[in-house]
């Protein structure tokens, strides 16, 4: 009897170490996350400069001079923008003013509790954009800029437009996605980015941060340099997927409405839109999404690159910066008609 009755204790022990050592387990993976960051960020130090919007503080980078500003966003889930749109920004900085803002959550920018509606964002991104301009100074204002947007940041630039039609001179589209495309969207791939979050936060994601996993999640570019991938690889175990991105990503479907109730017959009207369309990409409805960007203006046109639909590739470098190179062209041209 004795040993039954010592056995059922073991067992009663074994049983309540179970959830002790996984609670355990949590909390040193948690404080792993934490410590980490603190001591890897003087290894992730900003390019740009810091903005106070809306109580938090926005990334924004700049480069170059130019009378045609070009502002680059990135795509939805995108640990650095500056990162992933370097192949280009870094290229045209030499001789055009070029500007890359990370929206809340992202790069080095703040966590914020403010919305992640498309007017909220945007909002954002026209305060940032304009805080150099000095009120009654015309010559600090932000002069009328091209847009040059990646994969589903087609929404931001779309919406700003709409909102702030005198900012903006022309849009580029780089395997950017329509309004319809991301009301249909269908989001049950969310689950994966939220298992990425619980990882990330539990410091699981840091642990494995040299597997093939990480560097999928993570949009790792093998062409860039070793210090660009190493910044894109430790914010990202610092922010990948965060509550302000995977909010925004919930929000797809309802932001892409508002664009829809906000485009009337002439939609865009006849701003200069340029389409960069990737061959490779394996979407059956990517075609009409395509066609819906050129439709949104009388004055639009589209391009084909070869290369991956998740990052810049140095093959289509070139033809990127010449379909850019000539729409501003194409809009000094337009300015001298009228």
């Amino acid at each position: 009897m004795k040993i039954k009755k010592t056995s059922r204790k073991k067992e009663k022990i074994k049983k309540r170490l179970v959830p002790l050592t996984i609670i355990g387990a949590i909390i040193i993976g948690i404080l792993y996350q934490q410590l980490s960051i603190y001591f890897n960020a003087s290894n992730l130090g900003r390019m740009g400069r810091l903005i106070e919007v809306n109580g938090v503080n926005m990334h924004l980078y700049e480069a170059g001079n130019s009378d045609i500003p070009i502002v680059f966003t990135g795509n939805i889930g995108s640990n650095v923008p500056f990162v992933d749109l370097y192949p280009l920004h870094n290229a045209l900085s030499q001789n055009h003013h070029v500007m890359v803002y990370d929206k809340p959550g992202y790069g080095w920018s703040d966590y914020t509790s403010a919305s992640r509606d498309i007017d909220t964002i945007c909002q954002e991104i026209h305060t940032a954009l304009h805080s150099n301009d000095v009120p009654g100074d015309e010559d600090t204002y932000l002069e009328p800029f091209v847009f040059v947007a990646q994969g589903m940041g087609a929404l931001e630039a779309i919406r700003y437009t709409q909102l702030y039609p005198e900012d903006v001179a022309g849009i580029v589209f780089i395997e950017g996605t329509s309004p319809g495309f991301c009301a249909d969207y269908n989001n049950i791939m969310i689950i994966e980015s939220f298992l990425i979050n619980i990882t990330r936060n539990t410091g699981l994601l840091r642990l494995i941060g040299n597997s093939n996993f990480v560097s999928n999640a993570f949009n790792d570019n093998p062409e860039l340099s070793d210090k660009l991938r190493d910044l894109n690889k430790g914010i990202g175990l610092e922010k990948n997927w965060n509550r302000n991105v995977i909010e925004e990503k919930l929000k797809l479907a309802s932001n892409a409405e508002v664009i829809l109730s906000g485009l009337g017959d002439e939609k865009l009207g006849d701003l200069p839109i340029r389409v960069i369309t990737s061959e490779a990409n394996t979407y059956s409805t990517w075609n009409r999404t395509q066609k819906a960007l050129l439709s949104l203006s009388s004055d639009s046109a589209q391009y084909f690159v070869e290369g991956s639909t998740s990052v810049i590739e140095a093959n289509d470098v070139p033809t990127m910066l010449t379909v850019i190179e000539e729409l501003i062209t194409h809009i000094y041209e337009l300015r001298e008609d009228y």
